[in-house]
C-alpha cells in the first residue's frame, strides 16, 4: 500500500509518500507502516502574520517542486500510488483549498480513493502510532487549538471527547500575538520563547481557568499593555509563558484527576517548546502516568502524520470522499475505526 498525503492547513505546504507491508487485517504500526519520503516548504513567519492569500499563492508556487521531490524520493510515479489524503481542517480556507485541489485532482486522474484528514485528529494519531498507547489524554497545543481529549468506544467505532479547551484564542495564537507585538525576532512564539529563557522574574498577569476550560485573551490583554522600558521584555516573556502553559497543565491534572487515565500525549506545534515539555513531564511523575511527544518534526504541521492517519483511515475503510475542506473542522467529530 503506498499513499501520498498533502498538508496545507496554514503556513506549511507539504507532501509525503508513506508505505506499508500490513496485510488485510493486520494492524498497521511503525514496523510495518513507515513514511518514506516527505518535502514541505514553510511560508515566513512576518510581522504582519499570515495573510491568507500569500500563504494560498505561496503553496501554489511551491507546489511542483514539493510533490516532484517528494515522488523522487520514495522512488514512485503517481501511477503507483493507492490512495491520495490530504488534511481538510481546520485550518485557513485559502490554504485548505490548495491542498484539496491537489489530491482530488490526482484522484479524479489515476481513479483512486480520496481521503480528507483531519488535521487535529492526526496530531493526536501521530502520537498513538509511534507510542503505541491506546488510551492516553491528548493535550493538544497549536496556534489555534488549545484542548484536552480522551478516546471514548462506541460499537464498532471510537470517537475523541474534549475535556476542555480555550474559550478564546490558542495558546499559540496567544503567544505569536505576544512576539508580533513586541516586534521580537522571529515575531511569534518562537521569539518569545528565546526571550522567556533570559526572563529571571515573573510578574503578575491574569490567571484564567473555568473548570478544564482556559482563556488566554485577558492575558494578551495585560501582556501588551507592558512596557518593556519599565518591565524587561525578557520577564514580560517568561511570565507570559509561564501562566500560559501553568494555566493549561492544571487544567490538564483536573483531567486526569477525573478520568484516570495513566497515559499523555502532548501534541502540537507549540510542544516544540522544551519549557512546555519540561512542565508536562513533571505533571506526569506527580500523576504515575507515562508521557510521549513526537518528534520535532512531527510536532509541527507536517504531511507525514496527515498520510499516517490517512494510511489509518484507508486500512479500516473509515473515510468519507465527499468531505470538502472545512475551517472549523473538530477532531471530536470524526469516527475513529482503528486501534479499537
Amino acid at each position: 500500500m503506498l499513499i501520498l498525503g498533502f498538508e496545507s492547513t496554514a503556513h506549511t505546504f507539504g507532501a509525503a509518500v508513506a508505505l506499508s507491508n500490513a496485510k488485510k487485517g493486520e494492524e498497521l504500526s511503525p514496523k510495518n507502516t513507515k513514511i518514506i519520503a516527505e518535502n514541505d516548504k514553510k511560508y515566513p513567519s512576518l510581522k504582519e502574520g499570515f495573510i491568507p492569500r500569500k500563504l494560498a499563492d505561496f503553496h501554489a508556487k511551491n507546489f511542483d517542486e514539493i510533490l516532484g521531490n517528494t515522488l523522487k524520493t520514495a522512488g514512485a510515479a503517481i501511477s503507483d500510488l493507492d490512495a491520495v489524503c490530504y488534511s481538510y481542517g481546520p485550518g485557513i480556507g485559502h490554504s485548505l483549498h490548495v491542498g484539496y485541489v491537489a489530491a482530488k485532482s490526482i484522484s479524479v486522474s489515476r481513479n483512486i480513493p480520496l481521503i480528507p484528514v483531519n488535521h487535529a485528529l492526526s496530531h493526536i494519531e501521530i502520537a498513538r502510532f509511534h507510542s503505541g498507547y491506546k488510551d492516553p489524554l491528548a493535550i493538544y497545543v497549536s496556534g489555534g487549538n488549545t484542548q484536552l481529549l480522551i478516546l471514548e468506544k462506541f460499537g464498532s467505532h471510537a470517537k475523541y471527547r474534549v475535556l476542555g479547551e480555550t474559550l478564546d484564542i490558542g495558546v499559540g495564537n496567544f503567544l505569536d500575538h505576544v512576539g508580533r507585538h513586541f516586534m521580537l525576532t522571529p515575531p511569534d512564539a518562537v521569539g518569545v520563547l528565546k526571550e522567556a529563557q533570559k526572563g529571571t522574574q515573573l510578574v503578575d498577569m491574569p490567571y484564567s481557568i473555568k473548570g478544564m476550560n482556559t482563556s488566554y485573551t485577558g492575558l494578551l490583554t495585560t501582556a501588551t499593555k507592558m512596557d518593556p522600558k519599565k518591565i524587561p521584555i525578557e520577564n514580560i516573556c517568561l511570565s507570559s509563558q509561564e501562566y500560559a502553559f501553568s494555566m493549561l497543565l492544571e487544567a490538564s491534572e483536573r483531567a486526569l484527576a477525573l478520568t484516570g487515565k495513566k497515559q499523555i500525549v502532548g501534541v502540537g506545534g507549540n510542544y516544540r517548546n522544551k519549557r512546555l515539555q519540561e512542565m508536562t513531564l513533571e505533571l506526569a511523575k506527580e500523576q504515575n502516568a507515562v508521557c510521549h511527544f513526537p518528534s520535532f518534526e512531527l510536532l509541527g504541521d507536517n504531511a507525514g502524520m496527515i498520510t499516517i492517519t490517512g494510511a489509518l483511515q484507508f486500512h479500516s475503510n473509515c473515510f468519507d470522499e465527499t468531505l470538502l475542506p472545512n475551517q472549523k473542522a473538530r477532531a471530536d467529530a470524526e469516527k475513529v475505526g482503528w486501534w479499537l
